[in-house]
């Protein structure tokens, strides 16, 4: 029996969990369907923008850390090479809706890196899984047994 031909490219655009590859310049590389999906953006609005030009912490917000901290992750990650797991982010985002409103969301963001032939970082693989809902529901309970 061969093995079957495996299209890594369809796989990356098809797996469920939302990832995003950016460059050690902190560039926008490539992101799957369910990134796009999860942040409702489209590929062409996103592809070779710096990552904080395409998701900018909340202007109105003056203690906002969101970019600080994932910028700190990314940096780890391409100082170490090895993976960083973030603690709990809250990481306004703005809709594309026009409104230029932010919504409050919260996230559980993982940065890996992705070596070249030569043992270096090339990219760094970002997945997330956004937990808004489940912090609003933790929120609501501690305030309900208050």
């Amino acid at each position: 029996m061969t093995a079957p031909q495996i299209d890594y490219q369809t796989v990356f655009q098809e797996m469920p969990c939302p990832v995003m590859l950016i460059t050690p310049e902190l560039a926008i590389a490539d992101m799957n369907f369910a990134y796009l999906r999860l942040t409702d953006r489209k590929r062409e609005d996103l592809l070779g923008r710096h990552v904080f030009d395409a998701f900018p912490d909340d202007p109105a917000e003056s203690g906002a850390t969101g970019t600080s901290n994932l910028g700190a992750s990314m940096h780890r990650v391409l100082a170490t090479g090895e993976r960083d797991n973030m603690p709990l982010q809250r990481y306004d985002v703005q809709p594309t809706d026009g409104t230029g409103a932010f919504e409050e969301r919260y996230w559980c963001p993982v940065n890996a890196p992705v070596f070249g032939p030569d043992g270096r970082v090339v990219l760094i693989a970002h997945w997330v899984e956004e937990v808004s809902g489940l912090v609003r529901q933790f929120v609501a309970a501690q305030a309900a047994s208050a």
